[in-house]
């Protein structure tokens, strides 16, 4: 009987039904498996979702690019991995991420980046050179 008492204490509901009602939800999909999903980036789970992710009602960020990630360029040039959207109060919204090739192109992406920099600090340290060799 003490045991019985004490599982039915232990087993309290997280949440009551109608506080679910305040929420919205987003239900994420990919063409690939095993993609990691970030909503604001916070990580919420992986392609394939066992259910949508309960958000507060507003605008939000989903993609699959990692928040560490978050160089202008990259993310202007992989629009269909970003997706900013509203979700209503008590709604289920669906969102579809194409991810097909997209880190390889995120990787080459900060590759180029990475590169573009280095010349160019090359160059105004030669640039440097040259101009006070002269004077």
């Amino acid at each position: 009987m003490l045991i019985g008492i004490l599982f039915s204490i232990s087993v309290l509901p997280a949440q009551p039904e109608g506080d679910l009602e305040a929420f919205g939800f987003i239900d994420i999909k990919t063409d690939s498996m095993n993609v990691p999903f970030f909503i604001d980036g916070f990580y919420v789970g992986t392609h394939p979702m066992a259910a949508p992710v309960p958000v507060l009602p507003g605008f939000h960020e989903v993609s699959y690019i990692p928040p560490d990630i978050q160089h202008e360029k990259i993310r202007e040039n992989l629009s269909e991995g970003i997706k900013r959207v509203y979700v209503a109060e008590n709604d289920t919204l669906d969102v579809f991420l194409f991810y097909d090739h997209y880190l390889a192109q995120i990787e080459t992406m900060e590759k180029e980046l990475k590169i573009q920099n280095y010349v160019g600090i090359s160059l105004v340290g030669v640039l440097l050179y040259v101009v006070l060799s002269i004077f």
